[in-house]
């Protein structure tokens, strides 16, 4: 599996989940129907070596996730409603949308959007998420991805899992985020954390890469993006869904229209 697990960014290792989104410990998903909104995106690097990450349902043709899961990514097809990443209904991805300000070392503005060839036919495996400019002030959200089970083995399972995730302010995860080696760094806005400093499982790890970040079961908070290694091999950073409101309803329109 061809990989870039490391970024060097302003000197700085940070583990990005370019290749395969996974779920360290966690529980397996007993049935699709409570993932619904939950799709692989299965796909060839330039290199043609194949790699995968994880997204979410916008609407019948426009799927939530990671920017920098798709700058180099080709023949992108997307797997929704199923456990098993490799099956479902399977759809060809045949156009993308990375945002304009993206940046590949601070990893800021990590998101995109992709648009199926085919719409998807929605209903009890296959649902929406929902996108709100302010939603529920919870502690807790789940996240759920395919990929490895153990950092140690390198097994990667085929079957969807999830976890919980503990849920940091960006305020919170600016203190925490700070680098002796680049004092000048400063965490971009539109992220913050989630998880725990010193968890020995149940977090999502080089990446799980695109997934969503859910309260409520179906609302959308944030996309899995990068970890620091460094500070925390636990601690996850989200792209902060409701920051984007506006981008994701324009960018989602034009591409679906386009």
């Amino acid at each position: 599996m061809a990989v870039r697990l490391l970024f060097m960014i302003c000197g700085l290792k940070f583990v990005i989940g370019k290749q395969e989104g996974f779920i360290v410990g966690g529980e397996f998903v007993n049935s699709v129907n409570n993932f619904p909104h939950v799709a692989a995106l299965v796909m060839s690097e330039e290199d043609s070596e194949e790699t995968l990450c994880g997204s979410s349902i916008l609407n019948q043709k426009i799927l939530l996730t990671a920017a920098h899961c798709l700058i180099t990514a080709v023949n992108i097809t997307a797997h929704a409603g199923t456990l098993d990443k490799y099956k479902g209904n399977i759809h060809r991805v045949d156009r993308v949308k990375v945002h304009k300000q993206y940046d590949d070392f601070t990893v800021a503005n990590d998101i995109g959007l992709v648009r199926l060839k085919k719409p998807l036919s929605l209903g009890k495996t296959m649902k929406k998420v929902i996108l709100m400019k302010k939603p529920p002030k919870v502690k807790m959200a789940e996240v759920a991805g395919w990929g490895l089970t153990n950092i140690q083995t390198g097994v990667f399972p085929r079957l969807l899992k999830y976890t919980t995730q503990k849920l940091w302010t960006h305020k919170q995860c600016k203190k925490v985020m700070k680098f002796p080696e680049v004092p000048d760094f400063r965490l971009p806005n539109g992220k913050f954390c989630g998880g725990e400093m010193n968890a020995r499982g149940n977090y999502p790890s080089f990446g799980d890469s695109g997934s969503g970040l859910m309260v409520s079961k179906n609302i959308i908070i944030g996309i899995v993006s990068c970890s620091a290694p460094t500070i925390s091999q636990s601690l996850m950073m989200y792209t902060d869904v409701p920051y984007y409101y506006k981008w994701i309803k324009v960018e989602s329109r034009r591409l679906a229209c386009s």
